[in-house]
């Protein structure tokens, strides 16, 4: 039996992964603050031969089977490109940093760079989807927007370091944070992310500057992905082609025995 063969097939393996992440990539071009997925690989040995066999155990192998697995995936943090949308709720940020959003159906904190927010009918500062901005502060409060005028606000500015004015008066200002280990966060849903032990508990972003009536988008490469999509297919049919030629091989091998 030729071991290579497994080789081989691991290599398609992790290439309909590839193809895989990269398609979410491409399908979340337009999602606000989206953050691209870089996959990552590693090659690991049967438990003979190579790196992972017994420590003090003679071994006469001549040959080593390797292995390519998918190893999890790099997120990649590059600040997308910035949209001048005019909306006086729309917000982006320069620098390391997240706003901070809970969850309206249970409760779940999450952060993200997506700033594209409105007024619900409590004139809390919400994303599209509902859910609530929060304010600056220990306590995971709304961020409110009312003028002197109950339920009115004809004029909302959005300071450098998130403080928030409202027909001239203070109205508080947006959580914003950043963690000790970006990678450690966890993605959650198409453009948000929630914390881990990896990444360590919230911090304050005091590197972050707010600008008002501006979007980030996603920083998803549509070129590169694409070209990635073409070297993925063409490395997956010379995989192909590798399994079925090897399979021949063995064919051919035992009608050999055989005869």
């Amino acid at each position: 039996m030729n071991h290579e063969i497994y080789s081989a097939l691991s290599g398609a393996l992790v290439n309909e992964r590839r193809q895989e992440i990269t398609a979410n990539n491409l399908a979340n071009v337009n999602s606000g603050g989206f953050r691209r997925d870089v996959p990552l690989f590693a090659t690991v040995y049967d438990q003979v031969s190579g790196t992972n066999r017994p420590k003090g155990e003679e071994c006469n192998i001549l040959e080593h089977n390797a292995f390519a697995v998918h190893d999890g995936n790099w997120i990649d943090f590059q600040t997308g490109a910035m949209q001048d949308t005019g909306n006086p709720l729309d917000m982006a940020l320069d620098g390391e940093g997240f706003f901070v959003l809970k969850r309206v159906s249970d409760g779940t904190l999450y952060y993200t760079r997506d700033g594209h927010f409105r007024l619900n009918e409590q004139r809390e500062l919400v994303s599209i989807e509902g859910d609530q901005v929060m304010t600056a502060g220990e306590e995971d409060e709304p961020l409110i927007l009312e003028g002197e005028t109950p339920g009115l606000a004809r004029d909302i500015k959005i300071g450098k370091l998130g403080d928030v004015l409202v027909d001239g008066q203070p109205a508080g200002a947006l959580r914003l944070v950043t963690f000790a280990d970006l990678q450690g966060l966890e993605k959650f849903g198409a453009s948000g992310f929630v914390e881990s032990l990896a990444s360590g508990s919230p911090e304050v972003a005091d590197q972050v500057i707010v600008s008002q009536g501006v979007r980030e988008l996603s920083n998803v490469n549509i070129l590169e992905e694409m070209v990635g999509m073409i070297e993925i297919a063409r490395q997956y049919q010379a995989q192909q082609k590798a399994i079925t030629g090897i399979d021949e091989l063995n064919k051919l091998a035992a009608k050999g025995l055989v005869a």
